[in-house]
């Protein structure tokens, strides 16, 4: 299976915004992909001239650029420290560290407790039981909403097990998890309005999985092989003396580990029926791979559709020492210390330098995933359980007879208002 269709115009519909002070103006929203296909061939590294908010700001756009900022956490460092130490009481984790010994250390550490190995084995073929059970469960309705209902019930019930923490209430905790992301990820700025937010939402979670870390080690056994989750193998470590697995250091990474997993399938999954449920071509190329059970090519599918429709259009950095990047060539641009840069992924995907017939619909390519969850020393944490659920979330409702939107409003994807990044709703109907 290789290309499926002619060239696909830039979405219409809206789409993630990433935004130094709110929400991009609607137009921009709307041609996003315009305005990073003009800044490539024009701007390639735009330096703003002046300061947003005290600030210098930065974008860049091509592949090689974006992929240069992300291969260089030295120079250009994650902005998320001072958030997570609201969320986490002061703590940080590995996800806001610089690069150091103590964050490879950490993330190794972590990646005990959740293997990637894990991902196909048991991440995948529970997600495809967690979501068929959804679809069967609405099937006498012959409507399904794809964000809240089906989406976002999966991934929380899937990683509230995984983690560790199955009793905890469904849609309290995804909410927690949603107000979090969107707090540490949605703006780079620390907005005091969004902190004060914040900071009653995080303290709720840390004493939920506070309390889940005391429970499970007042369970006799804890550090002798029960618990075959997260939690359990964090204290397993814990008791075999590792280093960054006090109880403190267990919470915070869990809690890191719920705001960073909960929300990404509930805003990719919509948004790829967004696009596939206007496309006839690629909508029954999909139907027939989950049909045929045909995994492989249904994440080719997937992820191709995924590169249109992204989960951010990028992700910041913050430039810690003036730098000059692409030096030599005339798009060349020193960047100041302090500055905050958007590495746009969404627009390195669609470089025609790195990406053959980068508009046009293949499934052929080499790399499926692109840059979807980062690179380097700060790729996501959980690229493989992605990589193994977004298809089998996808799968039954693939299966469906006679799929189409739902009609009038609840057909048509439907955004938070708080931060404009969460799909809260696309309904769709079947026969």
């Amino acid at each position: 299976m290789t290309e499926l269709s002619a060239p696909l115009p830039a979405p219409v519909l809206p789409t993630p915004a990433a935004r130094p002070g709110g929400r991009l103006p609607g137009w921009l929203q709307r041609h996003m992909d315009l305005g990073f296909r003009i800044l490539r061939n024009t701007l390639p590294i735009l330096v703003l001239p002046f300061r947003i908010r005290g600030r210098r700001w930065a974008c860049v756009t091509r592949a090689e650029d974006v992929e240069a900022v992300l291969r260089r956490p030295d120079v250009f460092d994650v902005p998320y420290a001072a958030k997570i130490a609201v969320v986490m009481e002061g703590g940080n984790i590995f996800l806001g560290m610089p690069d150091t010994e103590e964050a490879r250390r950490d993330k190794a550490n972590m990646r005990l407790t959740a293997p990637s190995a894990e991902a196909r084995a048991r991440i995948g073929p529970e997600t495809a039981r967690l979501a068929a059970e959804v679809v069967r469960q609405a099937a006498p309705r012959r409507r399904l909403d794809l964000a809240m209902e089906l989406s976002q019930a999966v991934t929380t019930r899937l990683y509230a097990a995984y983690f560790g923490l199955g009793d905890a209430p469904e849609r309290e905790i995804a909410d927690q998890a949603r107000a979090l992301f969107g707090y540490m990820f949605g703006n780079p700025l620390d907005d005091l309005a969004q902190r004060a937010a914040a900071e009653p939402v995080a303290a709720a979670l840390r004493r939920r999985i506070g309390a889940a870390v005391a429970a499970r080690k007042r369970t006799p056994g804890v550090g002798e092989g029960a618990g075959e989750d997260v939690l359990g193998r964090c204290l397993r470590l814990q008791a075999e003396g590792r280093p960054g697995f006090t109880d403190l250091e267990i919470r915070n990474n869990l809690i890191g580990l719920v705001v960073g997993a909960l929300p990404q399938a509930p805003m990719l999954i919509p948004q790829l029926f967004d696009l596939l449920l206007d496309r006839p071509r690629e909508l029954a190329a999909a139907q027939a791979a989950a049909r045929a059970d045909d995994d492989a090519a249904l994440a080719r599918i997937v992820f191709e559709a995924a590169r249109f429709r992204p989960l951010t259009p990028g992700l910041f950095r913050l430039c810690r020492e003036d730098y000059r990047l692409a030096a030599g060539h005339w798009r060349g641009r020193t960047i100041r210390a302090g500055t905050i840069v958007l590495a746009a992924t969404r627009s390195a995907m669609m470089d025609g330098r790195r990406v053959p017939a980068p508009r046009e619909f293949r499934t052929d390519r080499l790399d499926p995933l692109g840059l979807h969850f980062g690179l380097g020393q700060h790729e996501c944490f959980g690229i493989h359980m992605n990589q193994a659920m977004l298809p089998q979330i996808c799968k039954p409702v693939l299966r469906l007879p006679g799929l189409r939107r739902a009609p009038g409003e609840e057909g048509r994807l439907r955004l938070d208002d708080a931060f404009g990044i969460f799909p809260m709703n696309l309904t769709v109907a079947f026969d």
